[in-house]
């Protein structure tokens, strides 16, 4: 691994985490908002979630989980980076649009095989809204590998997939087409930092509008046991509110991707 590559996922994890910790409430929030029923909702919006939780439950609601993508980030950034890394060596132009997000979309594909068990314990701890049932996303792998088996771990890894592979392909080429626009040289290598959080808050956004709908497909999948296969959450959620359904949550998420990304 170049110096290059282990700087950038040295930095890239350590921004991670900060990542995590500062947009993990409304992460929180993204998932109640997305697995409720939408014709008979529990929640009215992001600041009545948010009311909800905090007075119900308590603020350290609004963390549960979080510990599981915070132990996972230095390997999702390591397999990204790497996966970039690789495929962008196979253009002529390593820098380009289209380099930029086949790479990602690599990158994307390689993540899942971690973020996919990540984020299905994350998720089910987010979605308790007792005080305590299960305290760590340990206590989650436990009881699944217990009563499901090991397999049950990759449960929404192909939606993940679905997610990641185009949406990380956006963010890498949103990302060098925005730094080049706001860069005086036309070359991302001398952004400076507000530039760098500009063109990494709008790439994260764009990600995000480019495939929204696969990730609530994906979040109701692994939340919910009672689904046996996609069709059936996609047939579920358009009965409960039409193709609108498909986007609760987005607010949220575009509020976090413009600083966590």
């Amino acid at each position: 691994m170049s110096a290059e590559i282990l700087n950038a996922l040295i930095a890239g994890s350590i921004g991670g985490l900060a990542g995590v910790i500062a947009g993990y409430p409304l992460d929180t929030i993204k998932v109640r908002l997305q697995t409720q029923n939408v014709t008979f909702p529990q929640y009215n919006g992001i600041l009545h979630c948010l009311r909800c939780i905090i007075s119900q439950e308590g603020p350290i609601a609004l963390y549960k989980g979080m510990t599981s993508p915070l132990a996972s980030i230095a390997m999702v950034n390591a397999l990204c980076f790497a996966a970039h890394d690789q495929v962008s060596k196979q253009f002529t132009d390593k820098h380009s649009i289209t380099t930029n997000f086949f790479a990602g979309a690599a990158a994307g594909a390689c993540q899942a095989f971690v973020v996919s068990p990540m984020e299905l314990l994350k998720i089910r701890l987010q979605i308790q809204t007792e005080v305590e049932i299960s305290n760590s996303p340990s206590d989650i792998a436990k009881k699944i590998l217990r009563e499901k088996g090991v397999r049950y771990l990759t449960r929404g890894f192909l939606s993940t997939q679905v997610r990641d592979c185009p949406a990380m392909g956006v963010y890498f080429a949103s990302f060098e087409y925005i730094g080049r626009q706001i860069s005086s040289t036309n070359n991302i290598e001398g952004l400076n930092s507000w530039q760098l959080l500009l063109a990494g808050g709008g790439a994260g956004m764009l990600s995000w509008l480019a495939n929204y709908p696969s990730d609530i497909i994906k979040t109701r999948f692994q939340a919910d046991e009672r689904y046996s296969n996609y069709s059936e959450v996609i047939r579920r959620i358009y009965l409960e509110g039409g193709l609108r359904a498909f986007y609760v949550g987005l607010g949220s998420t575009l509020v976090r991707g413009t600083f966590q990304e």
